[in-house]
């Protein structure tokens, strides 16, 4: 079975990422990352494949210090070309500002998948300021179906000063579950700290999906995550939802952090959370299925 990453960023320092940001959101030396570097991590980590994206958050995340710095942006012409490079083990994720210019992102969208081969759409509502049940956003996931592509969406905690924490809570997908049925929904990060909002609304509605990416790093969940996810995947099984959990890295090295969750569930519970062909699908059969990468 393959193994996928679904949570990869990409940006070079200064050209895509300004140092300012990274030690902002992370508090660490600033490190560019291109396909070269995604690929030597998937390697180290034992994975087949990464989901690699970029974004555009110019235009609401800024230096406190210095309003018009707002170099943040990693194209989606240097994610394609990072996965153009290594094809079968880099496929791309669709960055875009949707309420920037509505017909332009949906433009943009159409040519990342016809011309590009992208698989996912990434929204990211707390950097652009606004719900994700806002009705603006309808032609997005109209177009997601128009292209069978799940959308994944931010929805959790961040350390950037200018993002709106009223924005990324889960709950605000209940409308889009309601009326978009058939939308692949991908909840990012699992809402974290709205965890039970997240797996209420994964459990709700059968094409939702979700990853907890970030929680093993840059201080998501930072006291204990093995045991912070030990008891969101208790509760996921409890929801028979285990079958919609991904593995998703943020960058960081976790890839043993579903198989220290199922013996914390031995230590405390006698028992197993769940069985190597659960544990399979986590690590990649989930992912594959849904971005349509061949084993």
């Amino acid at each position: 079975m393959v193994t996928v990453d679904c949570h990869l960023h990409l940006g070079v320092i200064d050209q895509h990422t300004p140092a300012w940001w990274w030690w902002e959101q992370f508090g660490f030396e600033p490190a560019s990352v291109d396909g070269e570097a995604i690929i030597e991590f998937l390697d180290s980590a034992g994975l087949d494949v990464g989901m690699v994206q970029g974004g555009d958050i110019r235009r609401n995340t800024f230096n406190p210090d210095s309003p018009h710095d707002r170099n943040m942006h990693v194209p989606n012409e240097f994610t394609a070309r990072q996965c153009e490079m290594y094809p079968d083990r880099l496929y791309g994720v669709i960055g875009v500002d949707p309420l920037l210019d509505v017909q332009e992102s949906l433009h943009e969208i159409d040519r990342c998948v016809e011309e590009y081969g992208f698989r996912v759409l990434k929204l990211l509502p707390t950097y652009h300021h606004y719900r994700p049940d806002d009705r603006r956003m309808d032609p997005f996931y109209e177009r997601c179906l128009l292209h069978d592509i799940p959308v994944q969406i931010h929805l959790g905690w961040t350390r950037t000063i200018n993002t709106t924490m009223e924005d990324q809570r889960p709950i605000h997908l209940d409308r889009i579950g309601r009326e978009f049925p058939d939308l692949k929904l991908i909840v990012a990060h699992l809402g974290h700290p709205w965890v039970d909002e997240g797996i209420a609304v994964v459990a709700k509605y059968p094409n939702f999906y979700t990853e907890m990416a970030g929680w093993a790093a840059h201080g998501m969940a930072p006291h204990q995550p093995v045991e912070e996810i030990y008891k969101a995947l208790k509760k996921l099984k409890y929801y028979n939802c285990l079958d919609k959990v991904m593995f998703g890295s943020d960058n960081a090295d976790c890839v043993d952090i579903y198989p220290l969750a199922n013996e914390m569930s031995y230590e405390k519970d006698g028992v197993e959370l769940y069985n190597k062909e659960t544990l399979s699908k986590i690590m990649g059969g989930t992912a594959a299925e849904l971005f349509k990468i061949k084993s």
